[in-house]
């Protein structure tokens, strides 16, 4: 696998034309298989990371011309692919960030106002009322498919689920834009920096006053109790997948000095993205900012 990879980066990075024609493909096919965007954002985000902004733009706009050709010639329509560029432009713009700071947390604090931007758009769709809208949504299906299951004012939907669902939308939104951008930060180092993007992960360290922004926003909902608006929850959640990533880190290090076993290190992924484990994983990303467990384990050998 891994030298199929390499050959596949070391394809894309062999020339613009080479770039744009592996991102039209890419494009095309999320269509069919959208999880296949994630491989077409950490093309875009290698291309920027080592080559520059204009270049990775250039690459971009080029290969999504190229995809809506190739839908076009396929019956479909431009629109389809020209709004794939909602999710790819973020990936842009904090690869772009990234290469001129040479710093993951100010690309993953940038990749968080984008899920804060998303679920700002969400509202303002939504008329301020998110949870209205998934019931509505769920209701629709149904209709469609000529279920006559439900009743008169009923809720498909348990409304508790409907109140989360944007907040989740929001934080998955941002956590894509991170998976994006690592899985392009792991393409460069593997051409141009073996074993750099493991360190630089490892290391990251968000800071205090990531803390206290998230500690401001939670203020309202400690004050207001049940008056609190929906938003906050909302943005709550984008603030702790940000931490949970901080965690997950930290934690990961410390694995590495204590044990150098991949088996815990995989546990701990799996773990934290489905068991309760990841809260415990999220405190331990908003205290690193003071304790440094790191630092602590690594003087404890």
């Amino acid at each position: 696998i891994y030298k199929t990879v390499r050959i596949f980066i070391e394809y894309v990075m062999r020339s613009r034309l080479h770039a744009m024609g592996v991102l039209s493909l890419l494009a095309f096919t999320t269509l069919v298989f959208p999880p296949i965007g994630y491989l077409t954002g950490a093309v875009v985000g290698v291309v920027t990371l080592k080559q520059g902004a204009s270049e990775g733009m250039i690459s971009l706009l080029g290969g999504l011309a190229l995809a809506m050709v190739l839908h076009r010639l396929n019956g479909g329509h431009e629109l389809s692919v020209a709004m794939m560029a909602v999710f790819w432009i973020p990936v842009w713009t904090i690869a772009a960030l990234l290469r001129t700071t040479q710093s993951l947390r100010i690309a993953f604090q940038a990749a968080a106002l984008f899920g804060v931007l998303a679920l700002f758009i969400f509202y303002l769709m939504s008329d301020g009322a998110p949870a209205e809208w998934w019931q509505n949504v769920v209701q629709d299906l149904f209709a469609e498919q000529g279920s006559d299951a439900l009743g008169a004012g009923e809720m498909l939907l348990d409304p508790r689920l409907a109140e989360v669902l944007t907040g989740v939308m929001a934080a998955g939104f941002f956590l894509g834009l991170v998976a994006m951008l690592l899985l392009a930060r792991s393409w460069q180092a593997m051409l141009y920096n073996p074993g750099g993007m493991k360190v630089e992960f490892l290391s990251l360290q968000l800071g205090k006053n990531s803390v206290l922004l998230g500690l401001v926003v939670m203020l309202p909902g400690l004050l207001m109790g049940d008056e609190v608006p929906a938003m906050v929850p909302d943005l709550m959640q984008i603030w702790m997948t940000l931490f949970m990533i901080q965690g997950i880190a930290v934690a990961h290090a410390v694995l590495e000095q204590r044990t150098g076993q991949k088996g815990w290190v995989m546990a701990l992924y799996f773990a934290t993205l489905f068991t309760p484990i990841g809260f415990v994983v999220t405190m331990v990303g908003v205290t690193d900012a003071w304790i440094d467990y790191r630092r602590r384990f690594a003087e404890m050998k």
